[in-house]
């Protein structure tokens, strides 16, 4: 029963925007607050949890229903989100008050980047086509509808290798990474399915057309919010590459992808709060294979603390060298 309702800790996420839209002034930061405070902290307290699922479990929890249900549980909390953000906006904008208004972007910014894009991601890689259809949904709502086109087609090609934007070099800042990653995904998008990536622009300029006529006001800060919503994103992509490489096997081929290529964590919160997104090394090694059933593989590089923490450390590139460096397998 515990596999089952732990992974609504990931709507934690989104009891903490809803607070926060409803708040003022510094409370209306809760949303930022839980997810990279409070969060970061249990996460120093709680052990790892390597167990694997067992065996004759994992068939089950790949056909449930109940794991299904709560990805496209996503779609009605993200567009809440969105419809909190287009009321309270414009009220702070009316009266002066910055403050909240910059809390109300970051908690819609923690919505998109840690709940929306991540189950988009999830979602994605389904082969049925309802799945896929929701993915870019979820994308176009925070404006990084390339995601769904890169990542699938370019990332899973090229990850850990020079061709890959959205792999991070040894030494290289979240910071210089940011304008590499979003400007490689999304040329590669554009060059891997144009016609594709046509349609999800046009999505999202239906959508930024409906908000401009819903409410004015609301659209620059949805703008704003979306990019700390991919801003999130791409810090994600950053800590589960960082500094790791396929050596390359001839002048056409690298070596296969396996889970020595990305960072493993099995702190608890970031795996039940990011639908086990944390168990990154078995996704790459299987990208089809369903969230509550990736494995933790002993000999994947192992991240020193969870999602949220590593998140944080980025921001501080000394450090994070500090940390990480002496960490990357042959290094």
């Amino acid at each position: 029963m515990f596999a089952h309702l732990r992974y609504l800790l990931a709507f934690s996420l989104t009891l903490s925007v809803c607070v926060s839209m409803y708040s003022e002034g510094w409370a209306a930061f809760i949303a930022l607050a839980y997810a990279f405070g409070f969060v970061p902290l249990l996460e120093i307290i709680l052990p790892p949890m390597v167990q694997n699922p067992p065996v004759q479990l994992r068939s089950k929890r790949e056909q449930s229903a109940w794991f299904d249900l709560l990805l496209l549980l996503a779609l009605p909390a993200q567009l809440y989100a969105l419809v909190l953000l287009i009321w309270v906006s414009p009220e702070d904008i009316a009266r002066g008050d910055y403050l909240s208004l910059a809390g109300h972007i970051t908690a819609y910014g923690v919505s998109s980047g840690a709940l929306a894009i991540n189950v988009a991601h999830e979602l994605g890689h389904r082969p049925q086509k309802h799945y896929q259809t929701l993915a870019q949904m979820l994308l176009v709502t925070t404006l990084y509808a390339q995601f769904f086109i890169d990542h699938n087609w370019g990332h899973h090609k090229h990850v850990a290798t020079p061709e890959d934007p959205s792999s991070a070099r040894k030494n290289e800042s979240i910071y210089a990474f940011w304008m590499r990653s979003v400007w490689g995904a999304w040329r590669s998008a554009w060059r891997i399915d144009r016609a594709l990536m046509g349609r999800l622009c046009m999505w999202e300029v239906a959508l930024f057309l409906t908000i401009l006529w819903i409410e004015p006001m609301a659209a620059g800060p949805w703008i704003l919010a979306s990019v700390l919503g991919f801003l999130l994103l791409e810090t994600v992509n950053y800590i589960e590459h960082y500094g790791l490489q396929r050596k390359k096997e001839s002048d056409l081929r690298y070596e296969t992808t396996t889970p020595i290529h990305s960072w493993n964590s099995n702190h608890p919160l970031g795996r039940f709060m990011l639908f086990e997104l944390t168990r990154h090394s078995d996704h790459h090694a299987s990208p089809h294979k369903k969230y509550p059933i990736l494995l933790n593989h002993d000999h994947a590089p192992q991240m020193p603390a969870g999602y949220p923490a590593m998140m944080v450390l980025t921001l501080l590139p000394f450090l994070w060298f500090k940390v990480m460096n002496h960490r990357i397998p042959n290094n």
